[in-house]
């Protein structure tokens, strides 16, 4: 049974400052994650795909001579992997915070605001996010419950999807909120290494 570690995402190769650094980022305590799976459908209501789909069943009912059911409106699907795995992580940031928030742990940089106020650390992670080409050629790397190198599955690789940073100095004046969906990603950069290795 793996011991709660803190999720964790870092940022890789993220122009700041004239320099290419790859940024780590590890959520507080007060931290919600929130697994999904958006599954996608092969054959759908309307056009062409479902006049086949209503036609590969009329097919199969007549080759094996019993009805498919009794519904006039059942769906034929095939998964061929389709869809999207996701990972939301809601958190909250405090001024002081001493996880890791950047490329050194030290703070005090362009690069790195552990330590520091929530307008340094929210300023920081945003430019990671934004100074960053996070996409499978690059992609992210998550840590988070058993998706960790303390867990039972590997790190995921992901680009993230409507991060989501709020300061309210009415309510907390030393407390910001977050929410990021990361989006689960092919890394072209080891299915290439793969190849070639193949090749060679």
């Amino acid at each position: 049974m793996m011991t709660w570690v803190n999720p964790q995402i870092t940022i890789q190769n993220a122009q700041i400052d004239g320099q290419t650094v790859d940024g780590t980022f590890v959520f507080p305590t007060d931290v919600v994650v929130e697994s999904e799976i958006r599954t996608q459908e092969f054959f759908q209501s309307e056009g062409t795909l479902s006049v086949i789909a209503s036609t590969v069943l009329d097919m199969v009912a007549e080759q094996s001579g019993t009805e498919s059911g009794e519904g006039i409106r059942q769906e034929l699907s095939f998964d061929i992997g389709g869809g999207i795995h996701a990972i939301t992580t809601d958190f909250s940031g405090f001024s002081g915070s001493q996880y890791q928030w950047g490329d050194t742990g030290s703070g005090g940089t362009a690069t790195d605001a552990t330590g520091e106020d929530v307008h340094a650390q929210m300023a920081v992670l945003d430019r990671y996010l934004n100074a960053a080409r996070i996409d499978s050629t690059n992609p992210a790397i998550l840590e988070v419950t058993e998706y960790s190198t303390e867990g039972r599955y590997a790190p995921l690789k992901v680009v993230p999807e409507n991060p989501n940073m709020v300061f309210n100095s009415t309510e907390q004046s030393s407390i910001f909120e977050s929410s990021i969906t990361w989006v689960e990603t092919v890394d072209l950069n080891q299915t290439i290494d793969g190849s070639k290795r193949t090749e060679g």
